[in-house]
């Protein structure tokens, strides 16, 4: 079992390994998150364990995520840590030139020494998170939101007397309709 951390460790070797099952452990944080500036994530912490089947015309790569990923709420916009853990398997197969047939299987040319997985984690990650990123209830039941960013928003929802633009747009459209009638 080997661990690996840098970003070019995520490019792996598979010409020279025997044929079987080869154990790889990363440990993703911020540093990953910032070679993909597109991205929601900037903060994490996810363990990954990766078992590489390498067969003689293809590489079945299985992983298993976990960890904890930084994220803003929907609700307050302030940081919130969410809990991400799933399972995913990725198939290469070697060809003639570079192709994805899917979302799991992959064709590289044959004369490719290495595969950088990164990009797939990156995918992977974000697939895990779950559509609802709030802060939890806390122990009364209630959202353990920002306080002060909560009662802003309600303030600025909650308004007491129309605004008095849109009455004036609906005298302009009575008058209209009026005239329609007439």
């Amino acid at each position: 079992m080997r661990s690996v951390n840098s970003f070019e460790s995520f490019r792996l070797p598979f010409r020279g390994l025997k044929p079987g099952i080869h154990r790889f452990d990363f440990q993703i944080d911020g540093s990953f998150f910032e070679h993909f500036p597109e991205g929601e994530i900037r903060q994490g912490n996810v363990t990954v364990q990766l078992d590489l089947e390498k067969a003689e015309r293809m590489l079945v790569f299985r992983f298993s995520i976990s960890g904890e990923v930084e994220l803003p709420c929907d609700r307050c916009n302030e940081p919130v840590n969410l809990m991400i853990r799933g399972k995913e398997i990725l198939i290469v197969k070697f060809g003639g030139t570079f192709e994805e047939q899917s979302d799991e299987i992959r064709i590289i040319p044959e004369a490719e020494t290495h595969y950088d997985i990164a990009p797939f984690l990156y995918e992977c990650i974000h697939l895990l998170l779950p559509m609802r990123r709030v802060h939890p209830e806390n122990e009364q039941g209630k959202g353990s939101c920002n306080p002060e960013i909560l009662q802003k928003i309600g303030a600025l929802s909650h308004r007491d007397s129309p605004d008095p633009r849109w009455e004036k747009l609906k005298e302009i459209r009575g008058t209209k309709d009026e005239r329609r009638e007439a």
